[in-house]
């Protein structure tokens, strides 16, 4: 997830084969570079270490979709290089066009959660210090699994600097009323902004999910 800039246009395009790609996080990663600034095929596909022809593949069809354009042209003995760029840094696609496969794999996040699975369990595995569950009934009166029981004084021992940044919590009991669940939605999305931004040395993968449990 990340959000978009009050100064960034968005543009909205009606063609099956820019939702297509932009509904596939697998090909959409392909835009990139290209939403950078101008790129080569021959620097894109360095950066993805994949072959020339391959590249070539992809930016035709991120031409044909409206999704890139070429913007300069460098002369030299043989075939001019063109240095293409992305039409924006923002897209908008109407649900209908986006493939049904695709929309139900973007809507349950299925490669965000095998990132954020093998990145736990590296993680895991990694960390030399001893590792707990606990199983309790919590005072809501609900089986929780957690690291510690949730009346413990003491802050979580994953939370020492000893241990990887990893924070990984599903709890189907909440019991707020809206007012509150609105107040926890824009203290999340405030929360995420605040570091959203950064820049730092290490990428990570980060999930954040609320909803309203109708069972």
């Amino acid at each position: 997830m990340s959000s978009t800039s009050e100064n960034t246009s968005v543009l909205e395009l009606n063609n099956a084969l820019a939702a297509r790609i932009l509904a596939d996080p697998e090909v959409a990663v392909f835009l990139k570079p290209f939403m950078h600034g101008p790129t080569t095929v021959k620097a894109a596909a360095e950066a993805f270490n994949l072959p020339i022809q391959t590249m070539h593949y992809r930016v035709g069809q991120m031409l044909k979709a409206g999704l890139l354009q070429v913007i300069a042209v460098s002369n030299r003995q043989g075939r001019p290089i063109k240095h293409y760029q992305a039409t924006s840094t923002a897209f908008r696609i109407p649900l209908e066009l986006v493939p049904q496969r695709l929309l139900e794999n973007l809507t349950s996040h299925v490669s965000w959660k095998v990132q954020l699975e093998r990145s736990l369990e590296k993680a895991l595995q990694a960390n030399t210090h001893p590792a707990h569950m606990v199983v309790y009934r919590n005072q809501d009166g609900l089986l929780t699994w957690s690291s510690r029981p949730d009346d413990d004084a003491d802050e979580p021992e994953i939370l020492g600097l000893q241990y990887p940044a990893t924070f990984n919590l599903w709890t189907g009991g909440l019991m707020l009323d809206r007012a509150d669940a609105k107040a926890l939605q824009r203290e999340l999305w405030e929360l995420y902004e605040r570091y959203a931004h950064r820049g730092g040395a290490e990428k990570y993968v980060m999930h954040l999910g609320l909803a309203p449990s109708f069972e």
